[in-house]
């Protein structure tokens, strides 16, 4: 069975390839002006919008955070099924025994109880809706609580669920990507870093900044060798839900969908641990060709992550230096403030700092630019080096209140700054990343060629290995190995160009990129 499971997929390929060959032997240029023509046509309609951007196909995402990936139903799921208790005022799930006071009364409810007649619903557990809203930011604003303090509080109410879960987390957010025709997620997740950080503060008491003579890497060498053990569990359990190693169940299974993972350094500890969890990240990198980058997480207003922002970039930049063979894989959270809620004094350089002392190639958030001493030279750098901008639509409006004219996204559109579309946490905002698309597309007025380039960007400026097929994502013009190849994505391939894409496993995925948008836009012209 699996012999002819092995010819049919190869025969489904042969027929794939022959049709893309065929459809991309038309004039491209032809088929992106009706499609831009269609376009035009739908993007004023809401419904017909959704439509097209959830069939298009898109790239990636490439700052999405794994926990907060989860919709709060599938939490409650895992809840019920693991016996958890829930908190009845704060809605926190926590692990049995349910947790008492010191009267006896219980203040946990098991998760999965009874409900009463007036509470039926399909959990079978009383007050659903409000567990819900309390695990993720939904009608946070009929609320007495801003979106910031919603946003960030659901995490500590989920956190209990997440170890031991992240193959089921996986195989959902993959899933939910190759439903929207998502070729490659880039997730950040922790996996060991609170061990570390715990470690290092336990284990070292000292007011010096010279970390690295003093840290026993031994320990964390050990810890980098279990989190690669745990990444295989993950995938086998991702694999096992999806049905990966047999019968595909159906086509939007996940198991298509590239995965990358981003290790995510906690900026709200010590010094002395956040220097031990860069240096871990750094080290996990090195070991592990599945975790291809890093990040700093936690509110960047938080009061720790903003007096030592500048001490947290100079250790990115010192400990880099003690890989020879690190490849560049710094993505920063950085920007992500605004008037209001810090003092004037921590605006307009967390951007700068990333980049110029830290390195960093892509910059998540990005929202206080406007506040830069020198918006124009910073922004041409960023141009003229190609350091993208992680755009978060629905997050900045929760989180910050920064939405339209008042977003910088056209800003760095003017200056030629990479952008790429993603979603923060999808679960938590009760988006996904055609959700926000169709934001970009509605408050931005973008056109088609924006959203082909925009689509290409994610993987583009990805952290996935090898070399990028595009010189230019918005022209379509590509590096000089394929250049003579002019049907992107076709049957006929150069041996020059064939050889490239062998060697990257990047321009590979783009390759497909490709294939998969040019059907995409005959399918509109039939």
């Amino acid at each position: 069975m699996f012999v002819l499971n092995r010819i049919v997929r190869l025969l489904t390929l042969v027929a794939f390839v022959h049709l893309v060959s065929f459809l991309t032997s038309c004039d491209r240029k032809n088929v992106t002006d009706d499609i831009s023509a269609i376009f035009e046509e739908i993007k004023s309609n809401p419904v017909k919008l959704r439509n097209f951007m959830q069939k298009y196909p898109k790239g990636g995402d490439l700052h999405n955070h794994l926990s907060g990936a989860f919709y709060a139903e599938s939490f409650i799921d895992l809840a019920i099924s693991q016996g958890m208790c829930v908190h009845p005022l704060s809605k926190a799930l926590s692990a049995p025994p349910c947790k008492k006071d010191e009267n006896g009364t219980e203040i946990g409810v098991l998760i999965g109880e009874p409900a009463t007649a007036n509470e039926v619903n399909e959990y079978g557990i009383p007050n659903l809706t409000g567990i819900i809203d309390q695990l993720s930011v939904r009608d946070y604003s009929l609320r007495e609580v801003s979106g910031h303090d919603q946003f960030f509080s659901t995490f500590a109410r989920f956190f209990s669920l997440v170890d031991g879960n992240r193959g089921d987390i996986v195989a959902e957010v993959s899933s939910r990507a190759s439903r929207q025709n998502i070729l490659y997620l880039e997730l950040m997740q922790s996996l060991g870093m609170f061990e570390v950080a715990n470690w290092a503060a336990t284990n070292y008491e000292t007011t010096s900044y010279e970390f690295t003579e003093i840290l026993d890497h031994d320990y964390i060498d050990e810890q980098v060798i279990k989190v690669a053990s745990t990444l295989d569990q993950i995938e086998s359990r991702r694999r096992e839900i999806q049905k990966c190693n047999g019968e595909k169940a159906n086509r939007f299974d996940g198991c298509d969908v590239e995965i990358r993972y981003l290790a995510q350094v906690i900026r709200t500890f010590s010094p002395i641990q956040v220097y031990a969890q860069t240096l871990f990240a750094f080290k996990l990198i090195e070991a592990d060709p599945r975790v291809v980058g890093l990040n700093f997480v936690a509110p960047e207003d938080d009061p720790i992550a903003l007096r030592d922002y500048r001490l947290h970039m100079s250790f990115i930049s010192d400990i880099s230096k003690q890989f020879t063979n690190f490849s560049n894989g710094i993505a920063l959270h950085a920007g992500e403030l605004t008037l209001g809620l810090v003092p004037p004094k921590h605006l307009g350089w967390h951007v700068r700092a990333a980049i110029m002392t830290a390195g960093a190639k892509r910059i998540g958030h990005g929202i206080d630019i406007a506040y830069e001493d020198d918006l124009n030279g910073l922004l041409k750098h960023m141009a003229e080096h190609s350091i993208a901008v992680e755009i978060n639509l629905t997050s900045n409006d929760v989180i910050l209140g920064i939405s339209g004219a008042e977003h910088p996204f056209e800003t760095y559109m003017e200056y030629g700054v990479p952008l790429t579309i993603s979603t923060d946490d999808e679960g938590v905002s009760r988006i996904d990343l055609t959700n926000e698309y169709s934001r970009a597309i509605t408050e931005y007025d973008l056109d088609y060629k924006t959203i082909r380039s925009l689509s290409r960007n994610a993987i583009q400026y990805s952290f996935l290995q090898g070399a990028p097929l595009f010189t230019n994502t918005l022209t379509g013009d590509v590096t000089e190995e394929c250049s003579k190849d002019k049907n992107k994505g076709g049957e006929t391939i150069s041996d020059r160009c064939e050889n490239f894409l062998s060697s990257s496993p990047k321009a590979t995925l783009q390759w497909q990129l490709e294939q998969k948008i040019s059907l995409f836009e005959q399918s509109l012209r039939i």
